[in-house]
């Protein structure tokens, strides 16, 4: 046998056979699939187990419903009149808790972030102004403002301000460094410093604030209706469950879960296309 020959069979022998070449992990659309499978299965069993409970009379059906009823209520309730008529007295107050909140709650949260000063002055009023509970605050508010939907409004207002406060002050104070000292030595200030510098480096902090205060603001005005209120989606909580209508009760929490995950999604497509600078 030839050099070459020796050569080209080593090379053949050190050559890891197929059997032994690692195994190539899943695909990203593959493990997708696979775990909105399982999500599916999980749904679909707890389902299952509780329309059997309930039909059996395991579980009372009067207290907790049964899926195959919910379905029905769901239908029945969320394109009725009144359940139009909820919907909307409740999302006017939550759109409104929701600009007004996020609107003063970001530009402060800006100011105490770039001002060393207010931040000293402002900043340590933060955190105990926003451990007060706010249900206890609904009453207070009920009394100021009547049953309006103004009490639902600032009741969610002290929810959501605090929270982007907070959330744009931190964002602002961990913007790099060295990027503002070189954006003040190239002579950006003020607004444009803002515009160009902060607010980019901001964006993933906040809308991550964003999607939360939507949350909270939600909560604000219903736990307020379910207090006090002449409609929306709280006081109606509150009348099914008192004529144990438990089954419309899941139905309408059927709803704001849809609502709030359709919000979620909506306010992830417009990160990612503020982020695209990003990529």
């Amino acid at each position: 046998m030839t050099v070459a020959e020796e050569k080209v069979a080593t090379a053949v022998a050190a050559a890891p056979t197929q059997a032994d070449a690692p195994a190539k992990p899943p695909s990203k659309t593959k493990r997708r699939i696979a775990v909105t499978a399982i999500q599916v299965a999980v749904v679909a069993a707890f389902l299952a187990v509780w329309e059997w409970a309930s039909r059996t009379e395991v579980i009372d059906p009067l207290l907790f419903g049964r899926p195959s009823e919910v379905w029905t209520a769901f239908f029945d309730y969320v394109p009725s009149p009144e359940g139009l008529e909820s919907l909307s007295a409740t999302f006017q107050a939550v759109g409104w808790s929701f600009v007004i909140g996020s609107i003063l709650g970001t530009v402060c949260g800006f100011i105490l972030g770039l001002s060393k000063w207010a931040n000293d002055v402002f900043g340590p009023f933060l955190v105990p102004l926003n451990s007060i509970p706010r249900i206890a605050l609904a009453p207070m508010f009920i009394a100021w403002f009547g049953l309006t939907m103004n009490a639902k409004v600032f009741l969610a207002v002290t929810i959501v301000f605090f929270i982007l406060a907070e959330n744009a002050r931190s964002a602002v104070q961990s913007v790099d460094t060295d990027l503002m000292t070189m954006a003040r030595v190239v002579g950006l200030k003020g607004p444009a410093l803002i515009w160009k510098v902060v607010l980019p480096s901001a964006v993933p902090t906040m809308f991550a604030g964003l999607r939360l205060t939507f949350t909270y603001a939600l909560l604000g005005v219903i736990a307020s209706e379910m207090i006090a209120a002449t409609n929306g989606i709280g006081q109606d909580i509150v009348l099914f469950s008192s004529g144990y209508q438990i089954n419309t009760v899941f139905a309408i929490i059927i709803e704001l879960v849809i609502i709030a995950v359709f919000v979620n999604a909506v306010f992830q497509f417009a990160e990612r296309r503020l982020l695209r600078w990003q990529d």
